[in-house]
Order: structure tokens, then sequence, then C-alpha cells
């Protein structure tokens, strides 16, 4: 198989039969010096990264959008003002239906409010019976 002959803690190459290897020589000499970058190029790097940066000349303060309060978000989950005048109506025709006496829901209805006859509600409706059948 192949051997990795590793020469890099070596700042030169060995001698022993490998002088006329030139391209080794200048490897080992480039690594025994680290060259650094000039201060022209440092500056013209420099200004060349300055003339790309955007010019603001103040920034822009943020504008965050409002959050709708608690009673729009109630209003909007109701579907509106629509929804909600409807719901103060069942809720204002519940309460006076449950406050006021029997006599005075008579006017509504007429005769007896408390006869389910009056009312014309069949406590065993079609539905029930097709269930009692079997």
């Amino acid at each position: 198989m192949t051997e990795r002959k590793d020469n890099r803690d070596d700042p030169v190459l060995p001698k022993g039969g490998q002088e006329d290897d030139a391209l080794g020589l200048f490897f080992a000499a480039a690594r025994a010096e680290t060259p650094q970058p000039g201060g022209d190029f440092l500056a013209r790097i420099e200004a060349q990264a300055l003339a790309e940066q955007p010019r603001v000349s103040s920034p822009a303060p943020v504008v965050l959008p409002r959050r709708p309060g608690r009673l729009a978000q109630l209003r909007d989950a109701l579907g509106g003002w629509i929804g909600v005048t409807g719901l103060a109506t069942a809720c204002a025709a519940g309460i006076l239906i449950g406050v006021s006496s029997q006599d005075s829901l008579s006017v509504f209805w007429g005769g007896d409010a408390a006869g389910l006859g009056t009312l014309g509600v069949d406590p065993l409706s079609g539905f029930d019976l097709a269930l009692m059948e079997g």
C-alpha cells in the first residue's frame, strides 16, 4: 500500500536524496513565514465595504400594528354588530320571560300561558313516537 510521508513539522525538507525537489523547498519556505496583508490593501477593502453599505440618516421608528381590544375581539367573534344586537335582543327577551309572572305572559300568548295546549307543544312528537315503536 501507500505510505504517508508527512514533512509538515520540518521547516526544511530533509536533504537525503531530495535536493532536486524545488517545489518541496518552496512549500517549506512558505510554511516557515506567514504572509500578512499590507496596510494599503486593508484600506482599499475598507473603502469598498463602506461604499456598499446603505446610507441611513436615522433609523425609522418601528411601528407595531395595534391589536384590537378584548371587546372588539368578542364583537368580531359574535359576527360583528349584527350578531351582538341579536344576542342582546335574545338576552333581553329571556330576562323578560323569566322575570315576568304567568299572568303577564297571557297577554302575549292569550289564555293560560302555563298550559301546553295553548302553546301548541306536543310532549310526544312524531319523532318520539317513531322511537317507541321498536
